[in-house]
């Protein structure tokens, strides 16, 4: 599992690296990092974050969110990019799926809107090449949807198998689920737990609709040059 960085403010901050690879290669650790909102900064926070050398921020953050809790890290980054993946100008179609849900994995049919998202996640991707040289953090809000589904292409993309996949999902919400910052008492809870259901769900559907990995990216404008370089990332 992706090691976890405690920080005073931000509650479920993590590496993406640390995975072994179907053919046996290990994640490298310290070059990107998923995070939740990026609360702060404490003094301390601020002096670990230095340490850690993060140049650039991707925000996936819908509009609305960045004017509510506008992101108090951009002026310690180099390069900060808002990539909103959430299809408008706020993130509540979740608590709206909740509303009509038949079953509590209906996060699964969010995810596959995420996807559907093509040019800005081409877009987010995009900044992991035209910066790959310095650590890069992304995150979302609770760091389980937005920032969830980026991780799912980018370890499915290194071969990470898909159960360590699930795993890395899976640990949100035990970071998450007593931060009142995050969770909202008056959503359905089913919206914050991360179920691997539905990550499982998920990833039938997207492999059904797309093929591979490797189709998707190429769907959304990655030559096959670019996939390979994506796929070094973490190597």
């Amino acid at each position: 599992m992706g090691k976890r960085y405690y920080f005073e403010e931000i509650v479920n901050f993590r590496d993406l690296g640390g995975y072994n690879t179907k053919t046996g290669k290990l994640l490298k650790e310290g070059r990107i990092f998923r995070s939740s909102m990026l609360f702060g900064p404490s003094k301390s926070d601020l002096s670990k974050w230095k340490n850690m050398q993060i140049t650039t921020i991707i925000d996936l953050r819908a509009p609305k969110e960045l004017v509510t809790d506008p992101n108090p890290y951009a002026n310690f980054v180099s390069h900060y990019f808002n990539v909103n993946i959430s299809g408008s100008q706020n993130a509540g179609r979740a608590s709206q799926l909740a509303k009509v849900a038949s079953s509590p994995y209906f996060m699964s049919d969010r995810y596959l809107e995420y996807v559907a998202a093509e040019e800005n996640i081409a877009k987010a991707c995009r900044v992991f090449l035209n910066h790959k040289d310095k650590p890069i953090v992304f995150h979302c809000s609770a760091e389980k949807d937005r920032t969830g589904v980026l991780s799912y292409l980018l370890l499915s993309l290194h071969e990470v198998l898909l159960p360590e996949i699930i795993a890395d999902y899976q640990v949100s919400y035990t970071y998450i689920k007593h931060d009142p910052r995050i969770l909202n008492s008056k959503n359905n809870l089913n919206v914050y737990i991360s179920y691997p259901e539905i990550i499982e769900i998920f990833d039938t559907e997207f492999i059904k609709k797309y093929g591979s990995i490797e189709a998707y990216f190429s769907k959304i404008g990655f030559s096959s040059e670019e996939i390979i370089e994506l796929k070094q990332l973490l190597l």
